[in-house]
């Protein structure tokens, strides 16, 4: 129970930064795309997507296995952060020689050429180096510095990205901000994290970078294929059916995308408490797997809910009726959150325990279903066929997690059996029903949260246990007790 206080505490301070990106990022991206329209917020996805993958290439990984390794040998921190900056920035300008070669070989305008340079030298150096020192703060289970920061470079990156938006710089504008944001946020990082856990110890040592690095690559592959995963769609729609497609499906994909910080936040925490109980071979993971899926699920099924039940309110609010055509595809993608929510614990589980082989095989497998649908169905069905393939190609992920952690963790599938909340979620969205054409959604939403709140207490869904974790991490003043 103490595991899980903690652990949710953890939580509570990553959500400080995570409420920061989850609000201002989906707010910047629906001004990108009023303000570009669809064929240029099309443009602005596709260099998104590059820019997205040099990141992944450059750090190969190398920030999860950082705190797989160091949660459970602490002392070593000055050595972590010593010989893995240099070669973090060695990699990262090795990276960053191979994008510009690639530029120069790319068929697009210099206009376009000049910001994915500049979006790939923010994240190749700048967010690769913040990115790798904040591993280290969840190595030792302190996130409040990294909630700050982080919350630091999206304000930053958000007004600047706006102010240059909306005075005409385009994608040249948004590149500066980027690189702004990652370079304020990443000294930071490290000024705050060589005078609160240790001071740097550089000794070179190649082989501990050649163990770190084959450490890392699994890791790497990983993220590149979820990447792939996530971006290689909007890619393949822009290729064979044009922007405008590509436009469409991304304005509706992107709302699924940002809903992935929530899961991603609480794993941030829950990850170095599983990485440094595996050494002690215990197997308290079991009740944090369990209370993290069920937690997870809570939210999960009524953000889909409401995705499914309001889509086209939700397309035309975000983004104008020259998007309105994509809620189909938002309709579609809508159960996304309810498999995401609950691959990814298993999936980190997995990885924490060196059983990332199996991550990959998972994770591969689902990529590959992702590409073979998207390029069989997008020629006939557009973005809808790219909506399709990716709702498929999650549910075959979590199928295949659910099968490796049943068999290599002993965590039964009946971890998935949260019944509460899909009733509850129900039960909010046909009492909402009747309301729908007579409310505006700004009432409607919170009276369907009220309702499906009102519904989990009556089902019973929290026992005595999940409230005294919910106590634990409340602000609330015990000194009159």
């Amino acid at each position: 129970m103490q595991d899980v206080r903690r652990i949710a505490g953890n939580i509570t301070v990553v959500m400080f930064g995570g409420v920061f990106r989850a609000a201002l990022t989906p707010l910047f991206t629906v001004m990108v795309a009023r303000k570009l329209g669809a064929t240029g917020f099309g443009q602005y996805s596709f260099a998104l997507a590059l820019a997205y993958i040099l990141l992944i290439v450059g750090e190969m990984g190398l920030p999860k296995v950082v705190v797989r390794e160091l949660a459970a040998h602490r002392d070593d921190v000055g050595r972590y952060i010593g010989d893995l900056t240099v070669f973090r920035i060695i990699s990262g300008l090795a990276s960053l020689g191979l994008v510009y070669l690639v530029l120069l070989a790319h068929s697009s305008s210099s206009d376009v050429r000049m910001p994915l340079f500049l979006m790939g030298m923010s994240f190749l150096i700048f967010t690769g180096l913040r990115r790798f020192f904040d591993s280290i703060f969840q190595a030792f289970e302190v996130m409040k510095y990294q909630a700050l920061v982080d919350a630091v470079d999206v304000l930053i990156t958000f007004g600047a990205g706006t102010a240059l938006l909306y005075n005409g710089y385009g994608l040249m504008g948004i590149a500066f901000a980027m690189m702004a944001g990652a370079t304020v946020s990443m000294a930071m990082d490290f000024i705050i994290l060589t005078r609160k856990l240790g001071r740097p110890r550089f000794s070179f040592d190649w082989p501990f970078w050649k163990r770190m690095a084959l450490g890392a690559l699994p890791f790497g592959v990983i993220g590149l294929i979820t990447f792939l995963f996530g971006y290689s769609d909007t890619v393949l729609v822009s290729l064979l059916r044009g922007d405008r497609d590509a436009g469409l499906f991304s304005s509706a994909h992107k709302i699924i995308w940002a809903s992935a910080v929530i899961p991603a936040t609480v794993m941030t925490a829950v990850f170095p408490f599983l990485a440094r109980i595996r050494s002690s071979g215990s197997d308290r993971y079991h009740e944090v797997i369990r209370k993290v899926v069920k937690y997870l699920a809570c939210l999960s099924l009524p953000f889909a809910g409401l995705l499914a039940f309001y889509a086209p309110q939700i397309i035309s609010i975000l983004y104008g009726n020259e998007y309105r055509a994509a809620y189909p595809a938002l309709w579609t993608l809508a159960a996304i959150p309810v498999f995401s929510f609950a691959y990814l614990p298993l999936i980190d589980l997995l990885n924490a325990h060196y059983k990332h082989r199996l991550s990959v095989i998972a994770i591969l497998s689902a990529a590959a279903a992702n590409l073979g649908l998207c390029m069989l169905l997008a020629p006939w069905l557009g973005f809808m066929g790219a909506a399709v393939s990716t709702l498929t190609a999650e549910a075959l992920l979590l199928a295949m997690a659910v099968f490796f952690a049943w068999r290599h963790m002993s965590v039964h599938p009946r971890v998935l059996g949260n019944w509460k909340p899909l009733a509850a979620t129900l039960a909010a969205a046909l009492a909402c029903l009747p309301l729908r054409s007579g409310l505006p959604p700004a009432m409607l939403l919170p009276t369907f949260l009220l309702l499906y709140l009102a519904a989990l207490l009556a089902l019973r869904t929290f026992g005595p246990e999940d409230m005294r974790t919910l106590r634990s991490v409340l602000p609330i003043s015990r000194g009159g007790r």
